[in-house]
C-alpha cells in the first residue's frame, strides 16, 4: 500500500513542545503537509485527500493534552479515526444467512475477477460449509471459461458453463441447475471489457435483472489509476453495487486510487486479495487497514489466516524441533510451505508491529531465495533432508542435486550454510524461551 507510513511522518515532523499543552497549527502543519505530499503521491484522490486533511485539522487544533498522554499517539489516534472514516467506518461483508446467496462478480478485464470468484467461492465453503456454483458468463475472454472450470476443479465446487450461449440464458438455467445441484452459494463470473461500454453495461444489466443477486461486486486491482474511479462510478451508475473487492493489495501498488473509492461513491469495499493462491482472500476491516497504513501492523488478521490456512499439528511438531536444536531441512522445508500459505513476504511484513522495515528490493531477494531454497531441497531425497551432514560425507550427493534443480552449486552451499546458522539461532532462541526470556525483545515485541 501507501511507501510512506503515517506514524514515521508523524514522529519526524510534529512539534512535540507544546504551549500550555494545547496542540495549534503551527505544531502540525508540516505534518500536515508531508501526509498530503504522501497520500498524493499513493494516487488518493485529491478530494479526499483536501477532506482528510481538513478533518484531521478540525480534531488536532486547540486539543488539550491531559498528564500521561503522549502528544504524538494523540496525533495518531486522530489520524486514525479519520482513516477509518475515509475507509469506510465499520466492517461490512457479506450476508452469509441467505438461504440461497447470489453474488454478481463485474469488473474490467485483468482486474482479477475470474481467480476472485473462485476465491469466493472457497471462502464460503471453508468458513460457513456452504456448497458454491461457480457460473461461467465470460463467453468473450479466450480461455475464461476454462480457467474458472480449472480453478472450480481445484477447490472442488460445483461449475456450470454453456459455452457461448447467451449469459442471460446461462444464469436463468444456472438457477434452476443450483435449485436441483441444492446449492446455496450462486457466483457469476460476468464478462468484462477494457473499458466500461453501453454494450457491457446492457448484458449486465439484463443479467441482474433476471439474477436477483443479493450482492454485486466490483473487482478493482489495486494497481489501478485515477481512471478507475470513472470506471467505477460508471458501474455503480448502471448497476447499483453492493461493494468492491480490491486485487493485489500486497503488490508494489500505491493503492491510493482503489481505496478512495469508500469516500467518493458510498460504497463498501468487502474484500481484499492478497496473492495468487486461493486462500488469499480478506474480509476488509477499516480499522486493521488503517493500522496498516499507519505502521502500527495488523497482527489480528495475521493470526485469524495462520488459524484458517496452517496445518496446526505439522507446524508446531516442526517448530519444536527448530527450538530445541533439532532443525533439519525437512523442518525448514515444512516451515516455507507453511510461511507461503499466508501471502507473499510484503503482506506478512505489513502485518507486523514494529517489524523492521524492508525495501521492495530486498522482499523481492527474499522471496526469490525462498523459490531457489525450496527447488534444492524438493531435489534431494527425504534421508537427505533429515540428515544434511550426508552432504559432508558424500560430495557426489550436492552434485546430483544441482543438476537434479538445475541451480548453481554455489547456491546449495550458502543454503547450507544459511541453514546451519538459521539452526543454531533458533536454539538460541528456544534456550531463551525456557529460561524465561523474550527472544523477540530484540525487534521491540
Amino acid at each position: 500500500m501507501f511507501k510512506t507510513l503515517l506514524s514515521s511522518i508523524v514522529a519526524k515532523h510534529f512539534r512535540k513542545k507544546l504551549d500550555n499543552w494545547t496542540i495549534k497549527e503551527e505544531d502540525i502543519t508540516e505534518v500536515l503537509k508531508q501526509i498530503r505530499i504522501a497520500l498524493l503521491d499513493a494516487d488518493v484522490n485529491l478530494l479526499v485527500v483536501k477532506d482528510f486533511i481538513k478533518n484531521i485539522r478540525h480534531q488536532a487544533v486547540g486539543r488539550v493534552i491531559n498528564q500521561g498522554e503522549d502528544p504524538e499517539q494523540v496525533l495518531i489516534t486522530i489520524i486514525k479515526e479519520e482513516l477509518i472514516n475515509i475507509l469506510g467506518k465499520n466492517t461490512t461483508g457479506v450476508d452469509t444467512k441467505h438461504k440461497q446467496l447470489r453474488i454478481m462478480m463485474v469488473g474490467l478485464q485483468g482486474s482479477g475477477k475470474t481467480t476472485t470468484a473462485a476465491k469466493l467461492a472457497n471462502y464460503f465453503k471453508n468458513k460457513f460449509s456452504k456448497k458454491p456454483l461457480l457460473v461461467a458468463l465470460d463467453i468473450y475472454r479466450p480461455a475464461a471459461i476454462e480457467q474458472l472450470e480449472t480453478l472450480a476443479n481445484g477447490i472442488r465446487v460445483d461449475f456450470y458453463q454453456k459455452g457461448t450461449q447467451n449469459p442471460v440464458t446461462t444464469t436463468m438455467e444456472a438457477l434452476s441447475h443450483a435449485e436441483a445441484n441444492q446449492n446455496d452459494v450462486i457466483i457469476l463470473d460476468t464478462a468484462g471489457r477494457l473499458q466500461t461500454n453501453i454494450e457491457l453495461m446492457t448484458e449486465l444489466s439484463n443479467i441482474r435483472d433476471r439474477f436477483h443477486p443479493d450482492e454485486i461486486l466490483l473487482v478493482i486491482d489495486a494497481m489501478s489509476g485515477q481512471d478507475i474511479i470513472n470506471v467505477a462510478t460508471e458501474f455503480n451508475k448502471h448497476l447499483d453495487l453492493t461493494g468492491f473487492v480490491i486485487t493485489k493489495l500486497d503488490s508494489d501498488a500505491r493503492g491510493g486510487a482503489a481505496l478512495s473509492l469508500v469516500h467518493l461513491l458510498n460504497v463498501p469495499i468487502k474484500f481484499t486479495g492478497v496473492g495468487e493462491h486461493v486462500g488469499s482472500l480478506d474480509v476488509f476491516h477499516p480499522d486493521r487497514i488503517a493500522d496498516r497504513i499507519l505502521g502500527l501492523g495488523d497482527i489480528v488478521t495475521l493470526a485469524e489466516k495462520a488459524t484458517e490456512v496452517l496445518d496446526e499439528n505439522k507446524t508446531k511438531k516442526s517448530l519444536g524441533r527448530m527450538l530445541a536444536g533439532k532443525m533439519d531441512l525437512e523442518d525448514l522445508l515444512v516451515q516455507m510451505k507453511q510461511i507461503a500459505k499466508l501471502g507473499s513476504f510484503s503482506s506478512i511484513a505489513k502485518m507486523l508491529p514494529n517489524a523492521p522495515k524492508l525495501t521492495d528490493d530486498k522482499i523481492s531477494e527474499a522471496e526469490q531465495k525462498m523459490k531457489i531454497w525450496e527447488i534444492l531441497m524438493t531435489s534431494m531425497t527425504v534421508k537427505e533432508r533429515h540428515n544434511p551432514a550426508l552432504f559432508k560425507k558424500y560430495p557426489n550427493r550436492k552434485i546430483r542435486v544441482v543438476k537434479g534443480s538445475g541451480r548453481k552449486p554455489d547456491e546449495l552451499n550458502k543454503m547450507l550454510s544459511e541453514w546451519e546458522k538459521a539452526r543454531k539461532k533458533m536454539a538460541e532462541m528456544g534456550n531463551m524461551i525456557r529460561n524465561g526470556r523474550n527472544p523477540f525483545s530484540q525487534f521491540g515485541m
